[in-house]
Formats: C-alpha cells, structure tokens, sequence
C-alpha cells in the first residue's frame, strides 16, 4: 500500500509540485517531508517552510542513524532551496 503525504496543504506551491513528481528517487525524502507536514499539523502550527525547515532540524537532532541522517540532510536542502528569503 503507498503512503499519501498533505503536500496540498503547503503555502509554496513549488516544493509541493517537487515531491509531488518526484518519483523513487526521493521515496525517502518524500517520508521524511510527509512526516515533518504531519507533526506540524498534528501540533497546530503554521504549515510555513520556516516551520518545516525547524522540524526537519530537530530530527537531524535526534537521528543517529547516519543513513537516516542524510536523507534527512537532503530533505532539508530541498526544503531551504525552495524558499525565499524575507526581505
């Protein structure tokens, strides 16, 4: 059975649109982001990319598996690559 992921929920239609089409390659970013959209909603906090840049940096925090780690890592330079800076 797939997973379904909340990507629709995101502000930046863009990333949403990335790991919409991402294909296999990025099966385990495409976890990583669902579980990160999903804490945040769970927890009541703006689905914004500044709140999921935050979430993934706590799990970097928590992870010791250096695989997990990694897939980690690059989730999370997809995520910073796609958003804008304040001006």
């Amino acid at each position: 059975m797939q997973q379904t992921y909340n990507f629709e929920a995101l502000h930046d239609k863009g990333l949403a649109e990335h790991f919409l089409n991402a294909g296999k390659h990025l099966s385990g970013e495409v976890e990583v982001l669902g579980s990160a959209i999903r804490c945040i909603m769970l927890t009541g906090d703006n689905l914004s990319n500044k709140e999921i840049i935050l979430q993934l940096i706590h799990a970097l925090e928590i992870t010791e598996e250096p695989e997990a780690c990694d897939v980690i890592r690059n989730t999370l330079e997809i995520v910073v690559g796609f958003t804008r800076d304040d001006i």
